[in-house]
């Protein structure tokens, strides 16, 4: 709430009017810088636009399968020709948005720019629903689980003392190079870590931290370090029991789900063109118009788009204490 004026859910309220052009100019060009700030996961995306042009709620991705191996040819061989196949994956797109409505007594009495500061919670909202929805993605759309435990085979057998260690990193990587997993600029897999587990990693003698390589690359907006072939991206979005209820990163299914009853952590690892963002509307701040004779006005973040992850072989979720 904004001195005592509610907040109101996206996709409520009547039809929209006109905000003096004033404020739209400034704050639509604002929105999106003050999310990118806490995005983490939106530069790891493969990004397809189509839908922008043209009508439609689903985005079709078209993946081709090899074909059968060819071999050596006598001098009297003649080339059979092998067939294509190709399988169709879809990504639906959904609307997201979310708003804040104030009245006109508070914008002209208040000694701060409150529409300025609704832009800027509008901002933050976007980048953390955003990159829940491309963690989300990640996770459920995950090919594997390996626990810190090798003997797991599941959460209620992961103890206090399987913490996040480089072990499970090589396992982690091994298993995407099992798979053919492309990496990230042909050199790197990506993995989302807590910081409760980057703590532990950054332990290992080889660990190499970001200040170390920092200007041979552009660094990703979180990024911590790097072990072997591995990147790491450090957030509090990950998903974790030991998070209060309501953040972002609390999950209630690692909530004292351990062997010792101890909190876990998951982590995600992942190679290049695993993870789709489709999208149809990038996102825009709209006015909500002027209501009840101009005492109202509203604000509200608006997008539509869609993610998932095509290739599930090329994701690992990583369970820890």
């Amino acid at each position: 709430m904004i001195n005592g004026v509610s907040t109101l859910a996206g996709g409520t309220g009547p039809d929209t009017t006109a905000l003096p052009p004033a404020l739209l100019d400034v704050y639509s060009l604002d929105i999106l810088h003050k999310a990118q700030g806490a995005m983490r996961f939106e530069e790891f995306a493969f990004r397809k636009q189509e839908l922008e042009g043209a009508p439609g709620e689903n985005i079709k991705f078209t993946i081709y399968n090899d074909i059968s191996r060819g071999g050596q040819l006598a001098e009297n061989d003649i080339l059979s020709a092998k067939s294509m196949s190709a399988t169709q994956k879809t990504i639906t797109l959904t609307e997201w948005g979310n708003a804040i409505k104030v009245n006109e007594k508070l914008l002209r009495m208040s000694w701060d720019d409150v529409m300025s500061e609704a832009s800027t919670l509008l901002g933050r909202d976007f980048a953390v629903v955003r990159d829940l929805a491309l963690r989300d993605a990640l996770i459920n759309g995950a090919g594997s689980t390996i626990y810190t435990d090798p003997t797991a085979t599941g959460l209620g057998d992961v103890g206090t003392a399987e913490t996040f260690d480089v072990e499970t990193i090589r396992r982690g990587a091994e298993l995407l190079q099992t798979n053919d997993a492309p990496k990230f600029l042909g050199d790197f897999y990506v993995c989302f870590v807590h910081p409760h587990q980057a703590a532990h990693l950054r332990r290992d003698p080889d660990w190499v931290s970001v200040h170390t390589y920092a200007g041979a690359r552009n660094i990703f907006n979180g990024e911590i370090g790097r072990w072997e072939d591995v990147v790491f991206v450090q957030t509090t979005h990950m998903p974790n029991g030991a998070a209060a209820a309501g953040t972002p990163g609390s999950d209630a299914t690692l909530a004292g789900t351990g062997a010792d009853s101890n909190d876990l952590y998951k982590a995600v690892m992942f190679g290049d063109q695993a993870l789709f963002l489709a999208e149809s509307l990038p996102v825009e701040l709209r006015d909500n118009g002027v209501e009840d004779f101009g005492r109202q006005h509203g604000l509200a973040w608006y997008s539509i788009f869609g993610a998932d992850v095509l290739n599930p072989e090329y994701v690992v979720e990583i369970v820890s204490a």
